[in-house]
C-alpha cells in the first residue's frame, strides 16, 4: 500500500505551535490550516493509500487549532469523514491522538449527513 504523508510543520514553522482557531484570531490558525493544507490533501487521498499526518516537530498542541482544523473538514464537507477516519497519526502523544479523534467524532455527530 502506498503511503500519502501531511507533514504539519513542513507547511509552516508556525505549527510548530500552532495558532487559534481561525484566520481573524492570528497566524497559523487551523482555519488555515484546513483550508490551504489539509483538505487540499484529502482531496488527492486515494482508497488504495494509507492516509498519515505527522507532526514531527509540533511542539504545542492547540485545542481549538485541531478541533477546528480536523472538525472543520468534517463540517466543510461530509465526504471528508470517512477520509479524516482512516489517517494514522504520527510523532503525536496517545492523549493528543485520542482528543483529535474525539474532535472528528464529535464534528461527525453534529454535522447532518
Amino acid at each position: 500500500m502506498d503511503k500519502n504523508t501531511l507533514i504539519v510543520c513542513e507547511k509552516s514553522e508556525g505549527y510548530k505551535y500552532q495558532g487559534p482557531r481561525y484566520k481573524r484570531l492570528g497566524p497559523n490558525s487551523g482555519e488555515e490550516f484546513r483550508d490551504m493544507y489539509l483538505i487540499p490533501w484529502l482531496d488527492t487521498l486515494t482508497e488504495s493509500e494509507a492516509a498519515i499526518v505527522d507532526f514531527a516537530g509540533t511542539v504545542v498542541y492547540m485545542p481549538s487549532f485541531l478541533e477546528e482544523s480536523f472538525g472543520g473538514a468534517i463540517r466543510a464537507n461530509r465526504k471528508n469523514k470517512d477520509k479524516l477516519n482512516r489517517i494514522e497519526f504520527l510523532n503525536m502523544e496517545k492523549i493528543w491522538k485520542e482528543k483529535l479523534m474525539g474532535y472528528i467524532k464529535n464534528a461527525e455527530s453534529h454535522t447532518k449527513k
